[in-house]
């Protein structure tokens, strides 16, 4: 009869950092915002003119928020849509694009690129950021649609075709005259 062998100290090791990733990765997932959270106030973000961006400013005002990044090719279709539909709803929604590339100035290219006219523009790099991940920033395009008191009340993930049927019929919904 053998007797089973001692774990080695290197496979001890591995199994503790195994489950402390396994751990932190399921963290991570479980912050993104869903219906019923609280906006997450963005911490690292400016505007198109570079000043610092908090969404308490805009307290008081139904928000449709989008992360996006230079590099999505869905949001490079998604932008231009949101876009026609932030002109036909000024007043009623305020639109944000949140570019999450690490270099502002390719978050601001990648704009200029879309020449958007009705959303806010808005950068936070995410490798600066600590709320990015709050913001999907695996999934991309997403969008939030909240309330005047931030609290998140439809989320649209990914795009394709077709889409800004969807978004359009939320908000008609949920915001009323």
């Amino acid at each position: 009869m053998t007797l089973p062998r001692r774990p080695t100290p290197m496979f001890t090791a591995l199994c503790r950092i195994s489950v402390v990733v396994a751990a932190l990765a399921g963290t991570a997932s479980a912050d993104t915002l869903k219906v019923g959270d609280r906006l997450a106030e963005l911490d690292v973000a400016v505007d198109a003119r570079g000043k610092p961006f908090k969404l308490k400013a805009l307290k008081g005002k139904w928000l449709v928020v989008t992360v996006g990044a230079a590099w999505c090719k869905p949001c490079a279709k998604e932008l231009p849509a949101w876009d026609k539909i932030a002109g036909a709803k000024a007043g009623k929604v305020t639109f944000i694009s949140i570019a999450i590339d690490d270099e502002i100035a390719d978050g601001k290219r990648f704009h200029d690129k879309l020449k958007l006219k009705n959303l806010l523009r808005v950068y936070m790099p995410n490798d600066k950021s600590s709320v990015g991940g709050n913001y999907g920033s695996d999934t991309m395009p997403t969008s939030f649609l909240a309330d005047p008191q931030g609290v998140v009340r439809y989320v649209h993930k990914g795009f394709n075709s077709g889409d800004e049927k969807k978004l359009i019929a939320e908000i008609d919904k949920l915001v009323k005259p």
